[in-house]
């Protein structure tokens, strides 16, 4: 009688599915990809689990396509909706910014009034020299002559090359003869009209310093409503509160 011994083959350990491996790899690049990667990290992560189930002797990492499946549903369903908050917060933030930075701009301007009418205090109620007003003012703070649009790029306000020397009290309307105005940062100490920019650095309009030491914003549509040589007589123009 012949025996056959049959050895049993032990079997092999089951492998990790590199398709979960790629799956949850995939799903955490989706982050840094807006979504894209999470795509096809989802197919492979349901791809994964169907072959996994198929043989489960054979492969393991249920829970690496469990785990790519759903962070690459939760990066596709949470990347639009960051993105459409992001395009709806965006103008809103700007329109913040801007407002802030034209309300500094404004105080600068109104400070570089008052110390213009404390240098015609002290000087015969002349004002200074256009060409030369911001070493004549001698500010303690330098920063108020830039621009908080565009700090550290020098200069950004010009003074008006008619009120030169004039005394303050030879204006007969303070409050609509401009005084000093906002310019290109870098653009010459003095002129009129012509150095303005093209466009304003706020979206309200371009600040303006008066002799009696208020500022305002004008449009660029009543530019030419202001007085720029004193005596000049024009109409007033709208005011934006």
């Amino acid at each position: 009688m012949n025996n056959v011994n049959s050895a049993t083959q032990p079997m092999s350990p089951a492998k990790t599915s590199g398709l979960a491996i790629a799956s949850l790899i995939l799903a955490v690049c989706g982050f840094f990809t807006c979504g894209l990667t999470a795509v096809i990290g989802l197919i492979l992560g349901i791809v994964a689990l169907c072959a996994i189930r198929k043989r489960a002797e054979q492969l393991k990492g249920q829970g690496l396509a469990i785990a790519g499946v759903v962070v690459s549903a939760i990066c596709i369903v949470i990347i639009p909706l960051l993105t459409l908050m992001m395009a709806i917060l965006m103008p809103a933030l700007t329109n913040v910014k801007m407002h802030a930075q034209t309300t500094v701009s404004q105080t600068y301007a109104k400070q570089i009034c008052l110390a213009m009418i404390m240098y015609c205090d002290e000087n015969d109620g002349r004002f200074p020299p256009a060409d030369n007003w911001p070493a004549a003012l001698a500010l303690r703070d330098t920063k108020i002559l830039e621009s908080p649009f565009a700090p550290h790029t020098g200069r950004a306000w010009a003074m008006n090359r008619h009120l030169d020397g004039l005394k303050l009290r030879d204006i007969r309307e303070l409050g609509r003869t401009v005084l000093i105005f906002e310019i290109e940062p870098g653009g010459p100490p003095a002129g009129g009209k012509e150095i303005l920019p093209n466009t304003p650095q706020g979206r309200r309009g371009y600040v303006f310093g008066f002799p009696d030491g208020h500022t305002e914003l004008v449009r660029p549509e009543n530019l030419d409503s202001l007085i720029w040589i004193p005596g000049a007589e024009k109409q007033p123009y709208e005011i934006i509160r």
